[in-house]
């Protein structure tokens, strides 16, 4: 058994895991559902597990919530969303067929619940409309304000093979009503627009969309899968008007994806993503497999307002972890001449907290696995992440127009995040660490002060 099962993220005990599904808070406790497989395999009739939590750090497991056991969802009950109403939980999620000829058939599913462990499934209430193919999923469900009327968002693929993203309305939850398409056909959004989210943070709304589109690398078409999010506001004639043509990149790492949002009774506006993604074989080369689990969680995140967009920062109930804390600092002598300062860790569970003050060039490595170099003049972090499959490092440029001045990193075991300027830019990806490694090095010509903390386990 290997030393990679993470302390305080959300992950199986056994089988698949993606996406995030059905965030809520109910109750007085905070329920995750997630995409699950008994089985390592990436696609199959998925159930949803199911978590919940007082504090979003100590979670609980329960008895997974909806199974594909009914004609409409015998083939997966694929990702959705939850809301409360009047006192009584309701999930709404994709039934995923698979006919005899090997076609599909899609239904928009509810299931109910009044004490939070215990769903009751209703079937269908929107079927497959005009002008799609069935590749027609993953509804998210809100409440808009003002009209105190019900709104969901439908990732889609039109007959036109393009990626859309389909809206409805509803009066009482049961009953909904097609309005169209919320994106203009003339721009780029892939083949098909998954997980969609419609999102108001300081009174700004944004569409967040997982595009899914075929790109060509080495030689050989892939898909790639990005999280976007775009600035603008939805009009009556059911389409989301951009504010810019400008699509911003929610997460520059390797692992994240099919970001969802919730609001809790704090009027906070947070998030968790599926810490995972990527090529089959990318996702079954990870060492995990061989302890009979694969993927997790990002933890969970506040969205921010900032000038230029959203930040996303660890909620303020992660602090509870912390234990053990130590203090560095860098002090820059000349411009030419380097300092260093060096953290010996006794476990790959840590916070780290960085500030900086007219840095010029730094490097951060992150117990042999994980790279970051900066350097002031292009306003720049070359990351680099060993590959465990390959051996080799993996390499991505993050652009930081302001600089950086602050750098937040968690670190679990076999997952690195890190918050570049309080959310301004994040980083998901999963790192392998070699057990012998148990040194966090930071050099370079910068003043730096910096705090390292060991964190404790969120129980699961």
């Amino acid at each position: 058994m290997s030393n990679y099962k993470l302390d305080y993220h959300i992950a199986p005990t056994s089988g698949f895991m993606n996406d995030p599904n059905g965030l809520v808070q109910f109750k007085g406790k905070y329920h995750v559902f997630y995409q699950w497989l008994d089985r390592l395999q990436a696609q199959g009739p998925k159930s949803w597990g199911h978590v919940a939590s007082s504090d979003l750090v100590h979670w609980e497991s329960y008895e997974c919530a909806l199974h594909p056991d009914q004609w409409y969802d015998k083939d997966g009950c694929y990702s959705g969303s939850a809301i409360v109403h009047e006192d009584t939980l309701y999930l709404f999620y994709t039934g995923n067929v698979r006919t005899e000829s090997g076609g599909r058939e899609t239904y928009q599913c509810l299931a109910t619940s009044t004490d939070g462990e215990q769903f009751t499934k209703h079937g269908p209430i929107i079927h497959l409309p005009e002008g799609y193919t069935a590749h027609f999923r993953d509804p998210k469900v809100w409440k808009e304000p003002v009209s105190q009327q019900w709104w969901m968002v439908i990732g889609a693929q039109t007959q036109e093979l393009t990626g859309n993203v389909a809206l409805y309305r509803s009066d009482d939850l049961w009953n909904w009503t097609y309005q169209g398409n919320m994106l203009s056909s003339d721009r780029n959004w892939g083949y098909m627009c998954e997980c969609p989210d419609l999102v108001t943070v300081a009174e700004q709304q944004y569409m967040i969309v997982s595009r899914q589109e075929k790109i060509e690398r080495d030689g050989r078409q892939i898909d790639q899968c990005i999280p976007y999010y775009f600035a603008g506001r939805l009009q009556s004639n059911a389409q989301f008007q951009l504010y810019s043509g400008q699509e911003q990149q929610l997460d520059e790492g390797w692992d994240y994806y099919a970001p969802q949002s919730f609001v809790d009774e704090q009027g906070r506006v947070l998030s968790f993503a599926w810490m995972g993604g990527g090529e089959i074989d990318y996702q079954m080369s990870q060492p995990t497999v061989e302890d009979g689990w694969l993927h997790a969680l990002t933890i969970p995140r506040e969205l921010i307002a900032a000038p230029n967009g959203m930040k996303q920062r660890p909620v303020v109930e992660l602090q509870q972890l912390r234990q053990q804390e130590r203090s560095y600092e860098l002090v820059l002598t000349d411009e030419h001449e380097a300092s260093e300062v060096t953290c010996a860790v006794s476990s790959h569970v840590q916070e780290i907290l960085l500030e900086f003050d007219d840095a010029r060039h730094w490097e951060l490595l992150l117990l042999d696995g994980v790279q970051l170099h900066y350097v002031d003049e292009s306003k720049s972090i070359v990351l680099k992440r060993l590959n465990w499959w390959t051996g080799e490092w993996d390499e991505r440029v993050l652009v930081v127009p302001e600089g950086v001045q602050r750098l937040h990193v968690f670190i679990d075991r076999s997952s690195v995040e890190l918050f570049i300027n309080d959310g301004e830019k994040t980083a998901t990806m999963r790192v392998f660490f070699k057990t012998t490694a148990d040194t966090i090095r930071l050099s370079g010509c910068a003043n730096v002060k910096g705090k390292v903390w060991e964190l404790s386990k969120g129980e699961l």
